[in-house]
């Protein structure tokens, strides 16, 4: 049996006793007679050969026909060894160095050979934590000095920094770790190593492992894997490192682990070991009242139990809680249960499949304000008052409409996250990237559904509108929830769209999908100042932002509260720690320098500004340079009939795909039916900025003239100087 390629096939041969201590014999195990394994990226041999029983087994690891080192490992022949057990006979091999294993998923911990490391004090243990958290990826130092100070740092922050790594790689070698695993990179450090040696990524390999597995249809074997990766908590993650930044990530972690456990006793639930669970769903239904997932698998592991009213009782007492705290319902899951419990009905088995997609990105952990909206959102999603019922013949379907930056995937994701348990089915994602439709993208996005949705990879169909029946068909009777993100048109989300009643559809557009019958459109609008002070207040630290309000203020108002300038604002800012906000705000006020200082690296204003542009044709596109080339950000349909060198119906028919871009908005309509729009300030510094680069030099005089001399009296008032 050979190895897959890159790979390093390991041939086990074994030294068999018929009792401790009589003569050995020594034979290659038969590769019909082998298990096949991958540890730590290497491909191992398990012998299990029935001949031979009982026994005592002695490894003895070969590599590539050559002794490498003898490894005495004794354990019953054919026995299933824990993953730890071949980590450690891997790790005796010459020339493999996985003897480093660091530990988040409880107290944080170093082992070196699989002795404990003392890691230090409290300030190194939070620099190695937060690298921790950041494995394999490089953090600056200004973030750094963000998990440890919480926005209030000394003014020698980063040399304090320096010393912690220099601390750090110290008790490396003095631990005889076989190498540095701290790398210095352009903008801090990064901390190199295996992901199976990081209890945390290990955890997720076996956890994809796992639901791969269920997938097949292995229920009993993926819950064995399940378990061994939950095995791997040991308490709260890194909970003795204060942290507000680092508990984030803890959250996180916590968050996954409960799916896992929930997914897990789905898996064991229809194995029929409802009554062995019973007790561990208790618990953890009394330490997460609201999860509802848990709440239906203690009723259902309960009712197994032949133990009716205690189920009955776990459903009112669920419903009680969210009535009382959040003036829901249960959810209409929790709810058929309860019917099929007092019904004494069959436990339908195909309640929760075996394979649940769960393909929404991480929450945002800062996430900032819109309560209101939120609470409303989560209303309709949920059934509860919502114009679509939630067993009406139609998907509910959201479309959160706004212009660029203005947090319309944020508030997306977070609210998926809020009502994911009202949607055991599962939740899809796709990202489309604001790119027009196109049959291959579409084609890739559905595989992707269909693949998350347990469907083989060989059973997936080539042709795109087979795959889109097939995905439809999966979920029809599902209670899903689907977010579509950046959508440019209808087109591009037509075949995306399930059509059972029982799902729900959040799409995120910058255009008006008015063609797209159904759909309750949300406007999602800026920041409050409040709002947005906050949020810059959790990225730099609310200390530092109420020690220099007023230059806060300033930030944020220059930011036109858009959270994703806000966003920019703090990342330069956090990298910076000795930069007062005042410093800040005042290179703000050079209007070509304030787009650089509101992007930083993937949040970049300038970019996504353009991704509107470059669908303009290009009559729409001079008429919006020339608009921010004379700085109008207020006007109507006269005066940039004037500057467009056309009739002002023409000028209406090119502002409105101004308006369908996000590019400029409409203010309202006066007396006289003229219709008034608005140009959000950076989105006239760009188009002045563009309008260098775009209008001809002709044009660009013609424009200049006619805001000089052009408008009447009553319209200057609309045109900043300094064209």
């Amino acid at each position: 049996m050979s190895a897959p390629s890159g790979k390093k096939e390991i041939s086990l041969w074994y030294v068999h006793h018929s009792a401790p201590g009589s003569p050995a014999r020594r034979g290659r195990a038969s590769p019909i007679k082998h298990a096949f394994l991958t540890i730590a990226h290497h491909e191992i041999l398990i012998p299990r050969d029935p001949t031979f029983h009982p026994t005592f087994v002695t490894l003895a690891l070969y590599s590539e026909d050559s002794i490498e080192q003898d490894t005495q490992c004794t354990g019953e022949t054919g026995e299933t060894k824990s993953f730890s057990f071949f980590r450690q006979v891997i790790q005796c091999l010459a020339g493999i160095e996985s003897i480093m294993f660091f530990r988040v998923l409880g107290p944080l911990d170093v082992s070196l050979r699989g002795t404990s490391v003392k890691v230090g004090k409290n300030r190194q243990r939070t620099v190695l934590a937060a690298l921790l958290a950041e494995a394999n990826r490089a953090v600056s130092v200004g973030w750094l000095v963000e998990v440890v100070w919480n926005g209030n740092p000394p003014r020698t922050a980063a040399e304090q920094i320096q010393t912690c790594i220099w601390r750090l790689r110290r008790m490396f070698v003095l631990a005889g770790a076989p190498r540095d695993p701290i790398e210095t990179t352009p903008s801090g450090y990064a901390l190199r190593v295996d992901p199976d040696d990081v209890d945390a990524t290990l955890f997720e390999r076996l956890a994809r492992e796992a639901r791969s597995i269920a997938s097949e249809g292995g229920s009993a074997l993926a819950a064995a894997r399940y378990r061994e990766a939950l095995q791997l908590f040991r308490g709260p993650v890194l909970a003795e490192i204060s942290s507000p930044l680092l508990q984030s990530v803890s959250a996180s972690w916590e968050e996954r682990r409960l799916t896992a456990l929930e997914e897990c006793f789905d898996l064991e639930l229809s194995s029929e070991m409802s009554a062995e669970l019973v007790d561990e769903l208790t618990t953890l239904v009394w330490l997460h009242p609201l999860r509802e997932r848990f709440r239906a698998q203690l009723m259902r592991a309960l009712r197994d139990s032949d133990r009716r009213a205690e189920a009955l009782a776990a459903y009112q007492d669920c419903r009680n809680k969210m009535v009382s705290e959040l003036g829901l319902e249960p959810s209409s899951t929790l709810q058929e249960l309860h019917h099929g419990i007092l019904a004494d009905e069959p436990v339908r088995t195909d309640a929760v499949p075996s394979r649940v997609p769960a393909l929404l990105p991480a929450d945002i952990t800062d996430f900032v304000g819109r309560q209101d909206q939120i609470t409303e959102f989560t209303r309709l999603l949920t059934g509860s008052g919502s114009p679509v019922a939630p067993e009406s013949d139609n998907a509910r379907m959201f479309t959160l409409l706004g212009s660029r930056g203005a947090g319309k995937t944020a508030l997306a994701v977070h609210t998926a996250h809020r009502v994911r348990d009202h949607f055991p089915g599962g939740q899809l994602y796709a990202d489309l990237g604001d790119i027009p439709a196109d049959l291959a993208r579409t084609a890739e996005i559905l595989r992707g559904f269909l693949r998350a949705l347990g469907v083989p990879t060989a059973e997936i169909p080539e042709d795109t509108h087979a795959c889109a029946s097939l995905y439809r068909s999966l979920v029809a009777e599902r209670r899903m929830l689907v977010v579509l993100d950046d959508a440019v048109n209808s087109d591009q989300i037509e075949r995306l769209l399930p059509s059972g009643p029982r799902t729900a559809v959040i799409i995120t557009t910058r255009s008006n999908l008015t063609d797209l019958p159904g759909s309750v459109p949300v406007e999602v609008e800026a920041f409050s100042e409040q709002e947005a002070l906050t949020l810059l207040g959790r990225i730099i630290g609310s200390g530092r932002v109420e020690a220099e309000l007023g230059s806060a203020r300033q930030i944020v108002a220059a930011a036109g509260r858009l959270p994703l300038a806000v966003r920019a604002a703090g990342a330069r800012l956090v990298g910076r720690p000795n930069v007062s906000l005042a410093h800040f705000a005042q290179r703000l006020g050079h209007p070509f320098r304030r787009l650089d200082m509101f992007s930083y690296g993937t949040l970049d204003l300038r970019a996504r500004l353009s991704v509107n542009t470059h669908a303009l044709p290009a009559e729409p596109r001079m008429l919006w340079c020339a608009l921010g080339l004379v700085g109008m950000s207020d006007f109507d349909t006269r005066p940039a009939a004037q500057l467009a060198d056309c009739a002002p119906s023409h000028a209406e028919r090119l502002l409105d795909q101004l308006v369908d871009q996000r590019l400029v908005d409409i203010a309202g309509i006066d007396d006289e039916a003229h219709i008034h729009y608005h140009m959000h300030e950076l989105v006239g510094l760009y188009a002045k900025e563009r309008a260098h680069t775009e209008l001809p030099e002709p044009v660009r005089t013609r424009v200049s003239n006619v805001a000089v001399n052009g408008f009447p009296d009553d319209w200057r008032t609309t045109v900043h100087s300094g064209v």
